[in-house]
């Protein structure tokens, strides 16, 4: 081959190469592309399910808290009716004890009264006998005084 020929075949070589050079670059370019059109959907498929997902956590974290708001509720409403119900069983229990007591006391007293009256009765009757026995005694010393004393008659 003549230099002719060597250096027209070595321009087409280059011109190959070029080519081929293009077409790599062109392929890459839309392999490029193809790689940043298919990461901005993955992107976008992600965001879009974190956004769903954040969504329904955020609805599932309200139903959560009105469930328990809820149940809060209901739970302080059972213990407050449970204390009105055990003051109001104190409350019975307190007025029959009184009620106890106040027969009690009523019984106690009568029983005082009761023995207050025969301690009077008994005092009385102890007074009137010790009148009647200073009467004897006074009947009996008179008599005995009367006969050691000579009679003036």
């Amino acid at each position: 081959m003549t230099t002719n020929e060597h250096g027209a075949g070595s321009g087409d070589g280059t011109r190959a190469a070029a080519r081929l050079l293009e077409m790599a670059t062109r392929n890459a370019d839309e392999l490029l592309s193809e790689a940043r059109t298919e990461a901005a959907s993955i992107v976008a498929t992600a965001q879009s399910d974190a956004d769903r997902l954040t969504a329904s956590s955020r609805v599932q974290a309200e139903q959560l808290t009105t469930s328990a708001s809820a149940e809060a509720a209901r739970a302080l409403a059972a213990a407050r009716a449970e204390a009105q119900r055990v003051l109001a069983e104190l409350d019975q229990e307190r007025a029959e004890q009184n009620a106890e007591l106040d027969r009690h006391r009523a019984s106690v007293l009568g029983e005082l009264t009761e023995r207050h009256a025969a301690l009077e009765a008994e005092v009385a009757r102890l007074q009137q006998l010790e009148q009647e026995h200073r009467n004897w005694m006074r009947n009996y010393l008179t008599e005995q005084l009367a006969q050691i004393e000579p009679n003036p008659a």
